[in-house]
């Protein structure tokens, strides 16, 4: 194989999704060697106790975000990190424990785990793993100087793009959190609000149980460097045209969390004690940030790469009968806003990709859920007199390139 997985092997998962009513439970995992646990925060360990683990995914130019993570979150992290060989790794866990030497946050609450393509050689991870920290902070003033070294480092190996298995990335970070009975999945460079650890275990800790509850955290984006807001007023206030921040991808991914409602969150009234305010409406495209307990459906293996990812994650714990239950006055802020609905020619392969495989998918959600088809009706037209797909705005990025289906299936 030349990449994460070879094309061929990426054409066959595709080709399979449009003959099987049921793919693999769990599905290709095996793709992957998985390190888990690998480096350990030194007040975790799978006895300790913590209403809610954050679990988020990474690749070596993504790491330095863990940084300010470590300010706006307090109790247990969960990373799962995707490298490509051993000289890859080698840059890494560097750069990893010059975070844990620097930042005692990172040291004491953050657990790692890494994912690597299982056709590589990866003989000196057990060695890498062991590396003992230093007593001496090394680069601490300048680790995101060091990190663009490692990268121009990593660069000059002339790798060929791999795509970036973000679902068993994000399964891996979850399982990490099995020590919790909740987990908060979200992107390494979204910030929760600062305090929400503790708001979050203080409202788990006095809300009757809900077997099938998410608790949904509205997210936002921001520039890079705008100052956080502490609190939902002082968000608000900076929120809309030509201000700090806005919906979280209202530019380049409508729907995307189009089913929080913000006109009717930002309504509700802050109180001292966090709350659940309202479900949300759910609608196919929906990607959340969310609180949830372990026996929410996992992220769908078969989707590697962009698109078709979260969303469909979200559907799926839709259909098995999950309510989305929208907080109070919780959030988090992605750093950085994208202006743009144009997409990457890799990210459109990628889509395009994902999406003749969700098309075949639906299959197995009516085997699974006894509903698969007839729920997605509802978000799915089909126009059998059009001979070639038409695709919603929301998915208009990119648009899947494609031979034309018996019935062409139009988004909602």
């Amino acid at each position: 194989m030349t990449g994460c997985l070879a094309e061929g092997m990426l054409t066959q998962i595709a080709a399979a999704a449009s003959t099987s009513s049921e793919f693999p439970d769990p599905a290709p995992t095996s793709l992957y060697r998985i390190y888990h646990n690998a480096i350990v925060g030194n007040k975790r360990s799978p006895s300790s106790k913590a209403a809610v683990c954050l679990s988020t995914i990474a690749s070596l130019d993504h790491l330095h975000w863990l940084r300010e993570l470590s300010d706006h979150w307090t109790g247990p992290v969960s990373v799962a990190v995707f490298f490509r060989e051993d000289f890859d790794l080698q840059l890494v866990v560097t750069y990893v424990h010059v975070l844990r030497v620097c930042f005692a946050a990172i040291r004491d609450n953050f657990s790692f785990h890494f994912v690597s393509p299982l056709d590589r050689n990866n003989s000196g991870a057990k060695d890498a793993f062991a590396w003992e920290d230093s007593d001496e902070p090394l680069f601490c003033d300048s680790h995101r100087a060091l990190l663009r070294a490692l990268l121009t480092m990593q660069r000059r190996r002339g790798w060929p793009r791999m795509p970036f298995p973000q679902n068993h990335l994000r399964n891996v970070a979850r399982d990490g959190c099995v020590s919790s009975p909740y987990f908060y999945a979200t992107d390494v460079d979204v910030m929760p609000q600062y305090g929400l650890y503790e708001r979050l275990s203080a409202f788990l800790a006095r809300e009757p149980p809900c077997a099938k509850c998410l608790y949904v955290v509205p997210a936002f984006e921001g520039t890079e460097f705008a100052v956080h807001p502490r609190t939902k007023s002082a968000l608000l206030s900076r929120t809309g045209q030509k201000k700090e921040f806005r919906v979280y991808h209202a530019v380049a991914f409508g729907k995307n969390q189009r089913a929080t409602n913000f006109s009717k969150w930002k309504k509700v009234p802050s109180k001292d004690e966090m709350f659940a305010a309202y479900e949300a409406v759910f609608e196919f495209g929906y990607e959340c940030f969310y609180v949830g307990p372990h026996d929410v459906p996992k992220f769908r293996e078969i989707f590697i790469g962009y698109g078709f990812t979260r969303n469909v994650q979200a559907l799926e714990a839709h259909l098995a009968g999950f309510r989305f239950l929208v907080l109070s006055d919780a959030f988090t802020i992605h750093r950085g806003m994208r202006n743009t609905t144009v997409n990457e020619s890799f990210r459109n392969a990628e889509k395009s990709r994902n999406y003749r495989i969700f098309l075949g998918f639906r299959k197995t959600l009516e085997h699974r859920y006894g509903k698969g088809r007839t729920v997605a009706e509802g978000f799915f037209r089909h126009r059998a007199h059009e001979s070639t797909p038409t695709v919603s705005p929301f998915f208009q990025a990119g648009r899947p390139k494609m031979s034309a289906p018996k019935a062409t299936i139009l988004l909602q």
